[in-house]
């Protein structure tokens, strides 16, 4: 049978008594320096989600005025493209201008310049004809 002494209420008291002291001295610090751990760790992963959710946002936006900038670049591209075309068109239209205007020049000094060698070759020609028949005849056609 067991013994019931003064040494086993006594050791029962001091087992009771330091579970109560280290249950003051320790374990209530050590669980609330884990509480607290606990609760920081999920307010910097709250922070962290927060975060992760901000940069999300940001980079949407960030793509949406990528998209918008490309869409005006585009728009802006095409708008240079067709004045380019107009002024290249204009360009064309002056430089064909001047070109036909030199034709029509030409053709004009040409026609001048064929009236007279007409007109000298006809010259030379009833000199030539006058000084062949002077030879045949042997006198003078005055």
């Amino acid at each position: 049978m067991i013994d019931l002494n003064l040494t086993i209420i006594f050791q029962l008291a001091v087992v009771l008594s330091l579970i109560v002291i280290l249950s003051q001295v320790a374990f209530k610090p050590f669980l609330r320096t884990l509480q607290a751990r606990k609760e920081q760790i999920e307010g910097a992963e709250k922070r962290a989600r927060e975060l992760q959710q901000q940069a999300e946002k940001l980079i949407e936006r960030y793509r949406e005025s990528i998209s918008a900038a490309q869409a005006q670049g585009a728009t802006i591209r095409e708008e240079i493209r067709k004045e380019s075309l107009v002024r290249e068109m204009e360009i064309l239209q002056k430089a064909m201008e001047e070109a036909n205007k030199v034709i029509e020049e030409m053709k004009m000094k040409i026609t001048e310049e064929t009236g007279l060698a007409r007109k000298d070759l006809r010259l030379q020609a009833r000199n030539l004809s006058r000084e062949i028949a002077e030879r045949i005849l042997g006198r003078n056609l005055a």
